[in-house]
């Protein structure tokens, strides 16, 4: 009776909260104190089997940044690479054009466009005893001055030199005053090689100063007359080696890498080797006081930009 008893209670049990009828016939058979016996927890059964797993969680937040590891080692230098004569052609083109149209770094240049050692046709004064006018040619006559050979020289302001190209090329003015020589023929005088500049300045107080340069020479019309100058020293300050390796510039013909004409830029139509303008501009125009930065004769090292220069005179000597 207690097995039959016990069965039907756990029958019961499961199926209490679905049949009103089970828990009649269970209060028939048994009393209360069976019932809530054979109701008592039973011991522990053995673990099952792990059943299939889950899905996979959302993706959590990324941690914290790492500590940076240490540098390697620098690698092997590679071998370098020969250009082909396409790309030797490109560099010469480019070289070239970055003469006239970019403005340099340094004051030192790219290398000559057209290099000549050709004797020239006319020589400078070459002895230490030849001093006032003479002829280095039938047509060409200049100013020797203890051997050196004057090719610019302003004193007064009584001679204009708001010039153009061909004026410059050729030269204007008389030699025993204010005077320019010529590019054509300071570069005729210059393109042997061996040549020294002398630059002489006077200020309205009297006082003087010299740059010298061990180095100087004026390219052909075709190279634009640039300036090669080089090997400063004097009293003066430099500001001739800023325009190195650059061309001639007037009003009517403009190479100078400013983005404006610097020759019309400071109150008249000077030429000059210009670069971005320039440190110095010994044909600029002659004026006791400036109107403003640049008008006048300017050597920037010595006076700055605002005080013009009464005097100068710009010679070669070549050995």
């Amino acid at each position: 009776m207690r097995g039959v008893t016990f069965l039907l209670s756990l029958a019961c049990y499961v199926m209490m909260t679905y049949s009103q009828q089970c828990r009649q016939v269970l209060t028939t058979v048994c009393d209360h104190d069976v019932v809530n016996s054979s109701m008592q927890k039973g011991d522990k059964g053995d673990v099952g089997r792990s059943g299939k797993s889950g899905l996979p969680g959302a993706q959590g937040n990324p941690g914290a940044k790492g500590e940076p590891g240490e540098v390697g080692k620098k690698g092997m230098q590679g071998e370098s690479c020969a250009l082909g004569s396409l790309g030797t052609d490109i560099v010469t083109k480019l070289a070239k054009i970055e003469g006239l149209l970019t403005p340099p770094s340094t004051t030192t240049m790219a290398t000559t466009i057209v290099t000549t050692t050709t004797t020239s046709s006319i020589t400078s004064c070459t002895t230490s005893s030849s001093n006032g006018p003479h002829n280095l040619t039938s047509d060409v006559e200049v100013y020797c001055e203890d051997g050196w050979t004057i090719f610019q020289r302003r004193i007064d302001g009584s001679v204009d030199f708001g010039r153009r190209w061909d004026d410059y090329a050729n030269g204007f003015s008389q030699i025993d005053g204010e005077f320019w020589l010529g590019l054509d023929n300071i570069h005729e005088m210059t393109r042997g090689g061996g040549c020294r500049l002398q630059i002489e300045l006077w200020d309205f107080d009297g006082n003087q100063r010299h740059a010298n340069y061990s180095s100087f020479s004026i390219e052909s019309t075709e190279n634009l007359y640039r300036l090669r100058v080089s090997g400063y020293n004097g009293n003066a300050g430099d500001s001739l080696t800023y325009s190195n390796g650059h061309p001639f510039s007037t009003e009517d013909s403009e190479y100078d890498s400013s983005g404006a004409n610097c020759a019309t830029r400071y109150g008249g139509s000077q030429g000059w080797w210009f670069r971005g303008c320039a440190q110095s501009y010994l044909n600029g125009v002659w004026m006791r006081q400036s109107s403003g930065s640049w008008h006048g004769i300017i050597w920037y090292s010595w006076k700055g930009f605002d005080e013009p220069l009464k005097e100068t005179k710009m010679k070669l000597r070549c050995d």
